[in-house]
């Protein structure tokens, strides 16, 4: 059984919500196996892990406006929110993940669950010359080495959504006010954690 927040997000959002609950459960099942084998999330997690881990992901897709857009989610780890962003129906998605297996894991995900992204098993400093609409990061960087280390990505088109925890206001004293605009909306999943928009201005 999933979360009811959870469950009642899907209903909410998709309209194809009970093969989206199915594709979830199940990858949850498969992390958790694998999380015995490799540390992909914190085992401290794991009692929570339908509102830390699938809700709270899942709720940046009311931050990202067209499922045609190109998405890269950067140090996507477990493929959290990348996984997410496919199984709700992403298409034209990359997950940068520099751990071999990780990486891995990603692409056994792909083919269990039947889903579309391309895995760069790459640090994100050596991609460039790509055209990506949204960059999504969680417990990845600071916000200020994430802008940095995607550089040779980002464009005047290109949108952050970044999930952060209670350091947001710190890391976002680094930023630089007249060359980046951002907002910052509320987590539903945690009264400490923002989602945060941002891009050049």
């Amino acid at each position: 059984m999933l979360n009811e927040k959870l469950v009642k997000f899907c209903k909410d959002n998709f309209k194809d919500e009970k093969e989206i609950l199915e594709k979830l459960n199940e990858y949850k099942k498969i992390l958790i196996s694998e999380n015995e084998k490799m540390n992909l999330i914190g085992r401290s997690t794991l009692n929570d892990f339908d509102e830390r881990h699938l809700l709270d992901c899942i709720q940046i897709n009311n931050y990202l406006s067209d499922k045609k857009k190109t998405i890269m989610d950067i140090g996507t780890g477990a493929g959290l929110p990348g996984i997410i962003l496919s199984i709700i129906g992403f298409h034209n998605l990359h997950l940068v993940e520099k751990s071999p297996k990780k990486s891995v894991f990603l692409e056994n995900c792909k083919l269990r669950l039947n889903l579309n992204y391309h895995v760069h098993n790459i640090s994100i400093a050596d991609l460039s010359n790509m055209s990506i609409d949204y960059i999504t990061a969680r417990a990845f960087a600071p916000i200020e080495k994430i802008i940095s280390s995607t550089k040779k990505l980002i464009s005047k088109k290109t949108k952050f959504i970044l999930l952060k925890g209670k350091s947001y206001l710190t890391e976002l004293e680094t930023i630089n006010a007249q060359k980046y605009f951002w907002q910052t909306y509320s987590s539903i999943t945690s009264v400490q954690s923002k989602i945060i928009v941002m891009g050049i201005k």
